[in-house]
């Protein structure tokens, strides 16, 4: 066990020095290369040194309901020995989880039982996972022991019962490990070599090395952090020591200077326009700490710091302007939580302290009206590597719900809205099944007109409002919506009731 740490410590120094020296020309006023290197949690200075052996059907291990006051996430399954990277969901019952030291877990009861599918031990580590298919998944990552400038991704198509030999990508100049990895169709994906800032795409499956093109999306080999976020129409954001953005699938990119003097970590857009937007970050360094920044205008401006935490925040999704959530923690002191606003990210309420660095969001459909989120993480060394999956069903959605299910509706709804009772805004939202004119407006309780919300032609689709009640009291309001054939409101008709609490 000394010799095997011994080992990765000496592995860990030379690739710091590799990293510090092909990076040199990233250190700029306000942009300390070391700093920015040591907060990234996707390097340890030590990894457990212990396989686990246990049987192969292993039970959640316990549920908690911790004092919730949004989200109730309960702790759905740990591992001792590993430390839980990344997860991917292909339906509510379906889903993977991929460790550092080689290993995968399956579920498909929906986390009530889990299976592992894979465990090499070292020298693997997997970053990232996707679930194509319930037989269809690819996993990336990186062999501790091979060359420093290559990755590895391995794909399954019967469920993780067997999977391919290591397919090698290599980049010509930096660190190669493999991170995140993704598809938007059988044929279309990416997969990101985040340390180095670099990605491969291939437009033909991905099934073999030579199916993969190496893009150097940043020059200065500065590397990306926390979550990315991929779109099906093409649009990726990527964000660390820079903002990158691509609107074709990865082919082309442009950089931007990012958000925090430091660097940032993670990061999501959600409205058609991609106007509103949010990215994380922090550092272990001192001071440790952790941030939330917001655009409203497609990341050309960035707010300053929202918020402050006492350790980074790596991973990040929102459902809309004013609703999301965010995870991260600190692997080394055993801190961690996952957090969630109502309010665009001005305050954040601690859903659950879960003690453990979390580093992955995935979010699953599970019907029209609800969704269920995963956060996966890792407790740190002091008492030993424990990998943490949580998991939360949000019954009603805080909208945005079109971002997640794309399927055309074919009926006209209007949802309750969400949160109810509120203060000071909430969210309407509605589907209509067809191109129509739409008036939303909100009635007081004498059936006085208080504020129209929307009175435009509307594509078919799912959409929401934003009701802000900052000059009305307390008391009951009804919002009313009309839809009809195009050209004309009417045919459709709802009202109903929310309750406003000051």
């Amino acid at each position: 066990m000394i010799r095997f740490i011994t080992i990765e410590f000496i592995l860990f120094s030379v690739l710091i020095n590799y990293i510090l020296a092909q990076n040199a020309v990233v250190n700029s006023p306000g942009k300390t290369k070391f700093v920015t290197l040591e907060s990234n949690s996707a390097i340890h200075s030590t990894y457990p040194t212990t396989n686990l052996s246990s049987p192969e059907i292993l039970p959640q291990a316990y549920i908690t309901n911790e004092n919730l006051s949004v989200y109730t996430w309960n702790l759905n399954f740990t591992v001792p020995g590993k430390v839980f990277k990344d997860v991917s969901f292909v339906n509510p019952q379906l889903g993977y989880i991929v460790t550092e030291l080689g290993a995968v877990y399956k579920t498909t009861n929906g986390g009530l039982n889990w299976v592992s599918k894979l465990n090499l031990g070292f020298p693997y580590y997997w970053y990232g996972v996707f679930a194509l298919s319930p037989d269809t998944v690819i996993i990336s990552g990186f062999n501790n022991q091979g060359n420093i400038h290559s990755g590895v991704i391995r794909w399954s198509y019967n469920g993780g019962t067997t999977w391919t030999p290591d397919i090698t990508l290599f980049i010509p100049a930096g660190v190669g490990w493999l991170d995140k990895v993704h598809f938007f169709n059988q044929n279309t994906g990416i997969v990101f070599a985040g340390i180095s800032g670099a990605i491969h795409f291939t437009t033909n499956g991905g099934r073999d090395s030579a199916s993969w093109n190496y893009v150097q999306v940043n020059s200065d080999l500065a590397w990306f952090a926390g979550n990315y976020d991929f779109q099906n129409s093409g649009n990726i954001y990527a964000t660390g020591i820079h903002f990158a953005k691509s609107t074709n699938y990865g082919i082309n990119w442009s950089t931007f200077p990012s958000a925090d003097n430091v660097f940032d970590g993670g990061i999501d857009f959600f409205d058609n326009n991609n106007n509103y937007g949010w990215t994380g970050g922090g550092q272990i360094s001192s001071p440790v700490s952790g941030w939330v920044h917001r655009t409203t205008d497609g990341g050309t401006t960035w707010s300053k710091r929202l918020n402050t935490f006492s350790y980074p925040i790596r991973a990040l999704k929102f459902f809309n302007q004013n609703s999301g959530i965010i995870c991260g923690g600190n692997v080394f002191s055993e801190e961690g939580a996952i957090y969630s606003t109502s309010d665009g990210g001005s305050n954040w309420n601690m859903d659950v302290n879960t003690s453990a660095e979390m580093f992955s969001i995935n979010v699953v459909n599970v019907n029209q009206d609800s969704i269920d989120l995963w956060c996966v993480g890792s407790t740190g060394s002091s008492t030993g590597f424990i990998g943490k999956a949580y998991k939360t069903r949000i019954g009603t959605l805080p909208v945005g719900i079109g971002n997640i299910n794309p399927d055309i509706p074919n009926n006209f709804v209007l949802y309750q809205n969400y949160p109810n009772p509120f203060n000071p805004s909430t969210e309407i939202r509605f589907r209509i099944p067809e191109n129509t004119f739409v008036i939303l407006k909100v009635y007081d309780m004498l059936g006085v007109e208080v504020k129209t919300l929307i009175n435009e032609r509307l594509e078919k689709g799912n959409h929401s409002a934003n009701f802000n009640t900052t000059q009305l009291s307390s008391g009951i309001y009804f919002y009313k919506l009309e839809a009809g054939s195009p050209g004309e409101a009417g045919s459709f008709k709802e009202t109903k009731k929310m309750t406003l609490i000051k």
